[in-house]
């Protein structure tokens, strides 16, 4: 039902890709139904693990162990959609991340190990962002891709509107514990349009990393891996932050989600604007003016101290975020053209070596939280994101030049 009337919706606005559209629309579906349940798994995560006692260096060294996981099945993910195709290894990373959702349900009763619960979640986040990235690298138009991801963009945040309102409430009304049976609900559901259409990509391919020519990437690598690491930053320190100074007691799960969702909703239409830029030649400027002043968001962040504040950043950041993120992915997946035969070595690498780095910082902040207090922790993290940010500026995407149209 949902792919119909996503179908009805769209397929006008995609006459330029009649013959891949269900590709891209079993892709839209499946980041709709994502979106929500890994909404409520990334935004709650820290919220809850604070809720049930977890100091904020246990906190930090899960999210140590989930990306240290990720270097090694960065590959290993790369590995399996080279012989099964991305589709079969996203179906994985559902699975894995249901499993991961079911540990963290029944954490307090069972007394997971860290290690086992950052592990999973890690594998299941590469099987999944490596399939998706490899999926849609193959399938997008080059010349229209802007206007593909904006919608990818869209289904996503529609999702993630619905999922931490749905999450606040369920913690409302049953127990925190309960945000991740539901999560587990629509991570099932989101399996099911996956197999409409063939795999993308051949499969049994064989990867060839020491015939890969890496000093092609060496421009890109910063930026790219800047960009992934202000997007953990955000996403772990922002509502650590809202829990821990300035929505502390039982309703912070509530008022996180709305705050959340409000501030996605405004981005929705950012990412049809911004997708249209992209599309016209105008995504660098975009990009540098978003990422200009998502830094300045980062800095303003530790001096948030009533609600209605983190409302107006939250919405200011989610804006910026979509401004940044859009044309910079064009660019990336645009680059991946240039590598025939070693896309996934190309996207691989990327993640391997960004999850690196962000296992690397997790564990300096987990070092300064056991000298320093948890407000001056999380301060460090907003600053990290902030120089992250200045870094994304640096990309040389060849497709964000501007042209004369």
């Amino acid at each position: 039902m949902i792919k119909a009337i996503l179908k009805k919706i769209l397929d006008k606005r995609h006459f330029w890709r009649t013959d891949n559209f269900n590709e891209l629309n079993e892709i839209y579906v499946a980041m709709l139904v994502r979106g929500m349940s890994l909404s409520m798994m990334g935004l709650f995560v820290p919220i809850f693990l604070l809720s049930i006692g977890f100091s904020l260096t246990l906190i930090l060294t899960i999210m140590c162990i989930y990306f240290v996981t990720r270097v090694f099945t960065d590959i290993g993910a790369a590995y399996l959609v080279a012989r099964f195709g991305p589709k079969h290894v996203m179906v994985l990373g559902q699975v894995l991340f249901s499993i991961s959702s079911l540990l963290f349900l029944t954490l307090e009763r069972m007394h997971w190990p860290v290690i086992l619960l950052g592990s999973v979640w890690g594998a299941s986040q590469s099987c999944f962002f490596l399939s998706f990235d490899v999926d849609f690298s193959k399938i997008k138009h080059q010349i229209h891709a802007g206007k593909e991801l904006g919608y990818v963009e869209i289904m996503g945040k529609l999702g993630a509107i619905i999922g931490p309102v749905l999450g606040g409430l369920v913690s409302l009304l049953l127990g925190p514990q309960y945000i991740f049976a539901v999560a587990t609900i629509l991570l099932v559901i989101g399996l099911m349009p996956l197999f409409k259409t063939a795999e993308p990509t051949k499969t049994r391919q064989k990867l060839d990393y020491r015939g890969f020519r890496k000093k092609d990437i060496s421009k890109s690598l910063p930026a790219i891996t800047a960009t992934h690491l202000e997007n953990t930053m955000s996403i772990v320190m922002w509502p650590l932050f809202l829990a821990l100074f300035v929505l502390p007691g039982n309703t912070v799960f509530l008022k996180v989600g709305v705050l959340s969702s409000v501030a996605v909703l405004v981005s929705i239409v950012m990412a049809k604007t911004v997708g249209k830029l992209v599309d016209e030649y105008q995504g660098r400027r975009v990009l540098r003016l978003s990422a200009g002043v998502n830094t300045v968001l980062h800095l303003l962040k530790p001096l948030i101290t009533v609600y209605p504040m983190a409302v107006v950043i939250g919405i200011a950041d989610q804006v910026v975020t979509v401004g940044y993120r859009l044309p910079f992915f064009k660019g990336y997946y645009d680059q991946t053209d240039e590598f025939p035969g070693h896309r996934i070595v190309y996207i691989s690498i990327m993640e391997c070596f960004s999850s690196y780095v962000k296992a690397v910082i997790y564990g300096i902040l987990i070092m300064i939280s056991t000298v320093a207090s948890a407000r001056v922790t999380v301060t460090i993290g907003f600053m990290i994101a902030a120089v992250a940010s200045m870094i994304i500026m640096t990309e040389k995407f060849k497709t964000l030049n501007p042209k004369d149209i």
